[in-house]
């Protein structure tokens, strides 16, 4: 099978360029079936890759709900073991297993305690600070309804919608 540019090349040696009289119609039909059919190959080769992508999609969040029932598997069965144990060790041939002490932070309401730690003299210290985003849905519905914002403008854009 022929590319693409060279079924055009033929497309356009079938026109006479200075009359656009067809030259050979039969062989422009040809043409023209053959692009057509090529054209096609291709959409349907973005159909299939799009079916796969959105097969990986599901059974990428099918494995992350497994994955997340799974841990909340291991943290039930490792609060039992700790009450098992009752501060116990044990240990075997295939196992090892002990009990950890350590500290976290417990908060017991953070809107209250973000408000306090807004108040010290060192802010940063104890808080993150994100860089603020951009709403473009907003921005372009203000641009839609011809509201000017510098160095912000609505493009036109073309993309291929395959069924």
């Amino acid at each position: 099978m022929r590319p693409l540019y060279e079924i055009d090349a033929a497309i356009l040696a079938a026109v006479d360029k200075e009359t656009g009289e067809i030259i050979d119609a039969e062989a422009l039909d040809a043409l023209q079936m053959e692009r057509e059919r090529k054209l096609e190959g291709v959409a349907l080769w973005i159909k299939d890759l799009k079916a796969e992508a959105d097969a990986v999609k599901t059974e990428a969040d099918r494995l992350t709900d497994r994955k997340k029932s799974l841990d909340k598997k291991i943290d039930s069965l490792k609060e039992w073991l700790l009450g098992a144990l009752n501060g116990e060790k044990l240990k075997t041939p295939r196992c090892n297993v002990y009990q950890t002490h350590s500290q976290r932070l417990a908060v017991e309401n953070e809107a209250e305690l973000i408000s306090f730690l807004q108040t010290l003299d060192n802010p940063e210290q104890f808080l993150r600070f994100k860089e603020p985003e951009l709403k473009k849905d907003e921005i372009k519905k203000a641009l839609k309804a011809d509201f000017v914002i510098p160095g912000a403008s609505l493009e036109e854009t073309e993309s291929v919608v395959i069924k």
